[in-house]
């Protein structure tokens, strides 16, 4: 005689078992390396204006770029037109003259762009972002209920109101994005020339 297949049982967890402790929603939010105090090693930080506000021209340049292709083109190719920037008008130059000059990459153009000098068109179109894939999380796990037993589902008020405020928040941000903000920084770049040095 064949033995029966034992039946597996399924337990379920409950909120009780566990403690619940802060965690990270994505690696971004655990960057530390985000220090931008008097030790701060940022190329762009200690060649540009050092927080005078007198700024350096290309630097200055390289601002104006980030305020006016944010939101039009990717990050990325952001950086690296920054990048190539300072590489043709502040690098070769110096190099020409037999001066040092950091090597400014796309990576620490990033770094600086979304650490030290804040955008807030990419800050919103971040959080936009943000608060739609929460809105995600939500409708996948909190609107719809169904019973382990029985199998009927229920709608969950709670999770309902959770999704309706993101959603009036994440548009309330989309109006502030295509509204007021995009308005700033719809001036023209100027052409420069490379540096001089004497």
């Amino acid at each position: 005689m064949q033995e029966m297949p034992m039946m597996q049982t399924q337990t379920f967890r409950n909120d009780d078992d566990g403690q619940f402790v802060p965690c990270c929603l994505s690696e971004d939010d655990s960057d530390s390396d985000n220090d931008h105090g008097d030790s701060c090693e940022c190329a762009l930080c200690t060649h540009g204006d050092g927080g005078t506000g007198a700024g350096h021209k290309v630097i200055q340049q390289m601002k104006e770029l980030d305020e006016f292709l944010v939101g039009k083109i990717s990050d990325e190719e952001i950086y690296k037109i920054q990048s190539e920037l300072f590489r043709k008008h502040v690098e070769e130059p110096l190099k020409m003259q037999g001066v040092e000059c950091p090597t400014v990459t796309s990576d620490m153009c990033r770094d600086h762009f979304q650490k030290h000098h804040l955008n807030v068109k990419r800050m919103i179109a971040k959080e936009i972002l943000f608060v739609d894939s929460i809105q995600t999380k939500v409708r996948k796990s909190s609107i719809m209920e169904r019973n382990n037993i029985s199998g009927h589902t229920k709608i969950n008020n709670n999770g309902v109101r959770q999704w309706i405020s993101l959603s009036k928040h994440k548009l309330d941000l989309i109006k502030y994005y295509q509204g007021p903000l995009s308005k700033l920084g719809s001036g023209q770049t100027k052409t420069i020339q490379p540096q001089t040095f004497t």
